[in-house]
This record gives structure tokens, sequence and C-alpha cells, in this order.
């Protein structure tokens, strides 16, 4: 119990705090809580819309847990937020639950802190996107799968069926789809693909659960919007997705397995001891061998895929985290664990020393203005790298959670500062309230879309310089808004004052804004 209640306290303050610290300055992100705040303000709950138009790119599951946000802490961007840490919260609880069940305290215990201590996973968790809703319903899907398994009761798959639903009606088809090869995969390598214990699957249930969750919401927005919505989600966002990828998303085969090692360090460094023992156990132990596929399942086919992002590949850390949380705990247990933590222990200090420094010099030749001084919000983990190795010759264990804690505490003040610090530094958190201080707000070729919700209002946006000055002639106080490369061709249209331009943050565009003299 001191465990559980340690992890849930951890995991409260990683995906909680700060939560509205920063704007939602991410493009992503800022189309997700407007089109969640469109649909609440016009009270549509069927057809997603950004800036007054159809959105195609998601299905509604993250756009009612934003508005269930919204209604509890107001439309802003904790609000947005919310569920999404709320599914962080229940995947890392989640991952404990079913380590503890099936390998013990301790594993469930290191688990629970390989995720703790990566701070991509924390990030994913607190962006208003919908990966965060997928990651929770495909995890809890396996685990229920597994559960059913292992104990032949149906009650366990009906929950496995309800959650594949839900990651349908999340993100799509990849919500059955990948769960769905998991399960096959690992009833294959395991010989239990029998007629007696597919039955027991109860399939024709199984469709009719999935069914009932994910269908009505798709074929509502198919009427409603005369199959516009259902083509251009299936075919463009999904099909072409796959085959012929996002310009700019491309990469190698080998990209999703370095996504993955990088997004869960540091302990990601056990993972090849963790699938040499799941290889060693794959005979007595059908949980390690589930979590491997799992694993492998997410990581493959992203890897197949032409369009590669570092979030696609998240849903693989809960499974890869048990893995390595069963490996350390069975290492901590062996009389010779400070040889055989050894290496990793000192790859981990390594970086736990390296990061910082590394963040430095990134941010003294990044566009941010002078903020290359918080990288001493990170002093936590040098200090923490330094202490593993002293602590190790103690014992591993008080190393390695040497280790978890740096990670953690550093992730924690840097939702509390830097990362506050650098989001001032945005046009949109520098001129949103400029922005939504003027009664008519257009945009001229493109705008930073996070400005639509702080506008609270549609934002025309104009192509033709004929048009914009048609608009301005018969509008005053008007705020006209662009984003690109290269902003000079504003200052050929006349009656404009330039208000400030601002590179947008992790971009190579800039966004302007003018007003009409």
């Amino acid at each position: 119990m001191k465990y559980f209640l340690l992890i849930l306290l951890f995991s409260g303050l990683l995906f909680f705090s700060f939560l509205g610290g920063t704007s939602v300055f991410q493009r992503a992100e800022a189309r997700n809580a407007e089109c969640a705040r469109e649909m609440m303000q016009n009270k549509e709950w069927i057809v997603p819309t950004f800036n007054g138009e159809l959105r195609t790119d998601k299905p509604a599951m993250e756009y009612y847990g934003m508005m269930a946000g919204y209604w509890l802490l107001g439309t802003n961007e904790a609000g947005a937020r919310l569920f999404s840490a709320l599914c962080g919260l229940l995947v890392v609880l989640a991952t404990f639950w079913i380590a503890q069940r099936h390998f013990g305290e301790k594993a469930a215990w290191w688990s629970a802190l390989t995720m703790l201590a990566s701070m991509h996973l924390i990030i994913q968790f607190r962006l208003a996107t919908p990966d965060p809703y997928l990651i929770l319903c495909h995890t809890l899907s396996i685990y229920f799968f597994y559960e059913g398994w292992h104990s032949r009761k149906w009650k366990w798959f009906a929950l496995m069926y309800i959650f594949m639903g839900l990651g349908i009606f999340a993100k799509g088809p990849v919500g059955l789809l990948l769960p769905g090869l998991t399960i096959l995969l690992f009833m294959l390598f395991t010989k239990t693909l029998t007629w007696k214990r597919f039955l027991e699957l109860k399939p024709w249930w199984g469709i009719i659960l999935v069914a009932a969750v994910a269908v009505p919401w798709y074929y509502a927005v198919h009427i409603k919007t005369g199959g516009e919505w259902t083509r251009i989600f299936f075919f463009e966002h999904n099909l072409n997705r796959f085959d012929s990828g996002i310009s700019g998303h491309h990469g190698p085969f080998i990209m999703p397995f370095i996504f993955v090692l990088a997004g869960l360090l540091p302990f990601s460094v056990f993972s090849i001891r963790a699938f040499k023992e799941t290889w060693k156990q794959r005979k007595n132990n059908p949980l390690m061998v589930l979590a491997a596929l799992s694993t492998l399942v997410v990581v493959g086919f992203y890897a197949l895929s032409q369009t590669k992002l570092i979030n696609y590949t998240s849903p693989a850390y809960p499974f890869l985290s048990l893995l390595i949380g069963s490996t350390i705990a069975g290492l901590i247990k062996n009389p010779e664990s400070l040889r055989k933590t050894k290496i990793e222990t000192y790859i981990m200090a390594f970086l736990a020393i390296a990061i910082p420094v590394a963040i430095f010099f990134f941010l003294k030749y990044s566009p941010l203005q002078n903020i290359s001084w918080i990288a001493w919000f990170m002093v936590t983990l040098p200090i923490g790298g330094i202490l593993a190795l002293v602590l190790r010759k103690k014992s591993s264990a008080y190393g390695l959670l040497s280790i978890a804690a740096a990670f953690m505490l550093s992730t924690f003040i840097i939702f509390w500062k830097p990362f506050q610090i650098i989001d001032n530094q945005s046009p949109v958190q520098k001129y949103g309230e400029t922005v939504s201080a003027h009664k008519h707000v257009v945009a001229y070729k493109d705008f930073h879309h996070a400005f639509a919700f702080y506008a609270n209002t549609r934002i025309p946006v104009f192509q033709n310089e004929q048009n914009l000055l048609d608009y301005l002639a018969k509008h005053e106080d008007v705020v006209v808004l662009s984003r690109n490369h290269d902003l000079s061709y504003m200052d050929e249209i006349p009656d404009l004052e330039q208000i400030g331009v601002g590179r947008d943050l992790f971009s190579r565009k800039s966004s302007g804004i003018y007003i009409k003299h």
C-alpha cells in the first residue's frame, strides 16, 4: 500500500501541477482546444469545427474530455488539459495494478517509476491532444485482455472490447488495429489460438460492444456532414498518412525504435536487458511476452508507416515500462545486482550530467533571447546522477532511486518555471490579450492557430490582398495576423501598423500582429 500511495502522490504532482502554466502554443493543441471551445459555445455535440470550418483530423472523444474540463475549470489551458492528465494518472496506476498482480509490489514500483521518470511521457499527458485518450484505451484493452486470458473470465474480455471501442472513438482504426494485432500475435506465440480459447472471447458479443461504443458518433457525424467527415478522416488522415506520410515527418525505418528509447529515458537504457530477460522467461511468464509484443507491435507498425512522429509510438511506453520494472526488480534481488546494474547506472548518471549542459547550449544558440540561464533549474539532474554513483556502492536500488528522483524532480521544476519563461517569449503569450481586446480579428495568408483560442471568435483568413484591403476599408478596430518565414510582404499593405513580430516557439516561422491605423 505504501508504494501505491507514493506512486499516486508522484503522479498527481507531475500530471496536474501547473497544468495551465503555459499557453496552447503547440499547433495541434491549439486546434484541439479551440475546436472543443467552439463545439461547447455552439452547443454542437457531433460535428467538430475549427475557426468555423469542419475539422476532420480526429474523432470527438478528446473534444468531449476538453469540454468537460472547460465546465469544471473554465475555458482555459488547464481545462483543455485536465482529462489528458487524468488519462496519464490512470495509465500509471493501471500499470502498477497489473504489475503488482502478476509480478509483485517491487516490480509494480519500478514499472511506475520508469514511466514517471520519463519527461516525454509526462509532457505527453499534459497536452490537449487525442494521444492521452488513445494511450489509456490501448493500454487498458490489452491489460484487460490478459486478465481475461489468465483467469478465463469473460468480464475482463467485455472490458477489453469496451476500451477497444473507446480507442476507435479516441483516434480511429488504430484503437482496434494495434491491440487486435497484439492479441493475435500473443495467442499465436503462446499456442493458445485454439477454437476453444477463441470461443471464450465471445467475439460476437465483442463486435456488439465495440460497435455500441464506437459507431453511434461516427454514424451521426457521417449523416450530419453528408459523408464529408468520414471520407476525409479515413482516407486522408489515416490511409494517406500511413501510405504517403506528412511532409516533414518522414524518416528511416529505425526511427520509431529511437523514438521509444529516447522518449522513455532514462530507464529505457534497461531495454536490451529487459528483452533478453523476456526471452529467457518466455515459457513461464506470459505477461512479459505480451508486454514485449505490445511494444514491438506499436513500434513496428509506425516503422512501416510513412509518417513518423514521436507521439505516435508513445502507446508502447506502459508496456516497455512493465518489462523494465520487472527486470529491475529481479536484478535488485540478485546478490550480484551491483555488477549487473553497473553499465545502466553509469549511462543514466552520464545522461543526468549531460542533459543540462546540452540544454544550456541549445538555448544559448536558439532564437529565444537570454534564457540559457534556465538550464540551472535542472541542476537537480547532475546532483542526482552523482548521488546515484555514490549511493549504488551501498545498494543498487538506492542508486536507481536517486536517478528516478532526480528526473521526476527536474520535470516538476521545469513545469513550475522554465516552460513558463520560454512560453513568455512566444507571440501568442505576448500578444494574446492585445488580439482578444479588438473587435475584429482577421488573418492574411496564415496565422498561428492558438490565436483563435484566445480571440474567442472566428478569424477570417484572406489569401488575396485586395480582399483584405476591401475588408479593412469597411471595418474599424481591426487586428491583422500573419505567419510565415518572411513577413516582409506585410510592409506593402497600406494603413497597417506593426504591433510586434516574434518567432513561434519550436518553429521556423514567425507570427506578425498588425493593427489598422
